[in-house]
C-alpha cells in the first residue's frame, strides 16, 4: 500500500503542461538510474556471483523505487493524470483525481481503454498522430464521455514514458468545463467571428482601441414603421417581439461571413470583411427569411413587417471603442455614415434594399443578382451625388417577374430623364406602370418626370435628388 504522500508545493501548479514537464524530468531521471545500474551489472563480468547477485538485487531494488517514486508524483499532482499503455491503449495507473472527472472510482479505469473515455471516437488518432509528429500533445481541447452522463471539455497534454518495461503514455487531464462555458456565454456579448477578425483568441485579450481597418461592406437594417406597430403591443409583447424577429435574421449574416456590430433597437449594423457579394447575400436571405416570418404572421392576423437595408463598401476601422470599463464595437468612416443614409433612403423610395455604386462596381458577377438603377442623390452632410441601385431579388414572385420584364424600358426612362427628354421618360414610364402598377419606384420617377416636363427645369439643372433629411 502506498502512503500518503507528502504534497510538494512546486507540484501545485495548475497548468498540466508544466506538471507533465516536471513528471517528465523525474521519470527520466529515473530511467537514467536504472540505466546506470545496468552498465554497472554488464562491467561486472570478472566478478565474483555474490557480486553479480548484489548488483542485480540493487537493480531491482532501483526499479521499484522509479515505479514507487513515479507514483508518488502522480499521486501529488493536483490534476487528473492517467498512464496508458501506446501498443493497446489500456490504462494501467491512475491518480486519484482521475476517477471524478469521469463519474468513477479510480480503481475501476484501471483495465479499461482511455479511448472509452473521447466524445469522438477518432480523437485518440488525432492525438497520436500529433505525438508521432511533434514528440509531444501540449493542450489539446477534447470532448470526453463521462460515466455518468456529463461530457466535459478537457485540456490535455501527453508525453511518451516507460512503465513496467512498456512503451506507455502519460496524459495529464485539465477540466475547462466551465472555461468553455463562459466563453460560449461571452461569445452572446463579443462574437466569436468578431474576436477572430481582431486576430484574438479569447476575450480577455480584447483591449479598447483594438481596431481593424480595410476595405469592407457594411450594413444598416431597420424595421419600417415599428413605432405603429409597437403601439398596440405591451412592453412585454414589444420585447418577445424584437428578439423573434432578431433571432431570425441575425443567422444569415453569419452564415455569410459576416458579424454583427452592434443591435441599435429594432436596427442592425453589419460587417462583411470578406467581399461585397457576402453582403449583398446576406441581405437577399434576409429579407427572404422576412417574407416567410410575414407568411406566418398572416396566418395569425398579424399585420406584416417591412424592412429596410443599406450596404456600402469602402475602406473603414472596426474596433473597441468606450472607456475602460464599457465598451463595444464600432465602425468608423464616411462610407459607415453613409450607408446609415442609404437604409434611411429605403422609405423615400418604398422599397426594401440599396446598395451604392462602390458596392455593385465590386460585386463578382453583378448579373447574378436583380439590380436596377435607383438614381443619383445627394444624401444630408455630402456634397457629391451618389449612383444608387436597388436590389429587389428578395421582392416576392409576382413583383419581382414584373420588374424583370419592364427592367430594360425603366432603365430607358432613366436615361432620357437625365438627358432632359422629359417626354420620351414620362412616355416610357407610363408604359411601365401599365405592366406593373405598383412598381412605387417608377411611380416616384413619373411625379418627377412630369413635374420638369410641366415647370421646366434651370439651366444648371442635373436631375440630382437632393435630400434634405436624414
Amino acid at each position: 500500500m502506498i502512503p500518503e504522500p507528502r504534497r510538494d508545493p512546486a507540484l501545485l501548479a495548475d497548468d498540466p503542461m508544466a506538471e507533465v514537464q516536471r513528471l517528465r524530468r523525474r521519470i527520466e531521471a529515473l530511467e537514467q538510474d536504472k540505466r546506470d545500474l545496468e552498465m554497472m551489472l554488464e562491467m561486472t563480468t570478472e566478478h565474483s556471483d555474490s557480486v553479480e547477485e548484489e548488483l542485480h538485487t540493487k537493480a531491482e531494488e532501483a526499479l521499484r523505487e522509479s515505479e514507487r517514486r513515479l507514483r508518488v508524483i502522480v499521486e501529488a499532482t493536483p490534476i487528473p493524470v492517467v498512464i496508458s499503455r501506446e501498443a493497446d491503449d489500456q490504462i494501467v495507473y491512475a491518480n486519484a483525481m482521475a476517477g471524478p472527472l469521469l463519474g468513477l472510482p479510480t480503481r475501476a479505469l484501471v483495465g479499461r481503454t482511455i479511448t472509452e473515455f473521447y466524445h469522438d471516437p477518432n480523437a485518440q488518432q488525432q492525438l497520436l498522430e500529433t505525438l508521432a509528429l511533434e514528440g509531444c500533445v501540449d493542450h489539446r481541447e477534447v470532448r470526453f464521455r463521462g460515466a455518468d452522463g456529463r461530457a466535459p471539455w478537457v485540456d490535455v497534454s501527453i508525453r511518451l514514458l516507460d512503465f513496467n518495461g512498456q512503451a506507455s503514455l502519460l496524459s495529464a487531464w485539465h477540466d475547462i468545463t466551465h472555461l468553455k462555458e463562459l466563453n460560449l456565454a461571452a461569445s452572446c456579448f463579443v462574437p466569436r467571428e468578431y474576436l477572430a477578425f481582431l486576430e484574438k483568441d479569447s476575450l480577455v485579450d480584447v483591449h479598447l482601441g483594438d481596431h481593424v481597418s480595410g476595405e469592407m461592406t457594411v450594413m444598416f437594417s431597420d424595421l419600417r414603421s415599428f413605432t405603429s406597430i409597437s403601439e398596440e403591443m405591451t412592453s412585454q409583447e414589444n420585447f418577445d417581439f424584437v428578439n423573434a424577429y432578431l433571432g431570425r435574421v441575425s443567422p444569415v449574416i453569419r452564415k455569410h461571413r459576416g458579424f454583427i456590430v452592434k443591435y441599435l433597437g429594432d436596427g442592425i449594423m453589419a460587417i462583411f470583411p470578406g467581399s461585397a457579394d457576402d453582403g449583398v447575400q446576406a441581405g437577399i436571405e434576409k429579407l427572404n427569411q422576412i417574407n416567410e416570418y410575414n407568411a406566418y404572421r398572416k396566418t395569425k392576423r398579424r399585420f406584416p413587417i417591412q424592412v429596410g437595408m443599406g450596404l456600402n463598401t469602402g475602406h473603414m476601422m472596426v474596433g473597441m471603442v468606450g472607456e475602460r470599463h464599457r465598451m463595444q464595437g464600432d465602425a468608423f468612416s464616411d462610407h459607415v455614415n453613409l450607408t446609415s443614409r442609404l437604409e434611411g433612403l429605403t422609405k423615400h423610395y418604398s422599397i426594401s434594399c440599396i446598395i451604392s455604386a462602390a458596392t455593385k462596381e465590386r460585386l463578382t458577377n453583378p448579373g447574378r443578382y436583380d439590380i436596377r438603377f435607383l438614381g443619383k442623390v445627394q444624401v444630408k452632410g455630402k456634397y457629391k451625388p451618389l449612383d444608387l441601385y436597388e436590389v429587389y431579388s428578395a421582392d416576392l414572385p409576382e413583383f419581382r417577374s414584373l420588374k424583370q420584364e419592364t427592367q430594360e424600358e425603366y432603365e430607358q426612362a432613366l436615361a432620357h430623364f437625365y438627358a432632359r427628354k422629359f417626354a420620351e421618360a414620362q412616355s416610357m414610364l407610363f408604359r411601365v406602370l401599365q405592366k406593373n402598377p405598383r412598381d412605387k419606384v417608377a411611380w416616384h420617377h413619373l411625379m418627377k418626370t412630369t413635374e420638369c416636363l410641366d415647370n421646366g427645369v434651370p439651366e444648371n439643372w442635373t436631375g440630382v435628388t437632393v435630400m434634405a433629411s436624414k
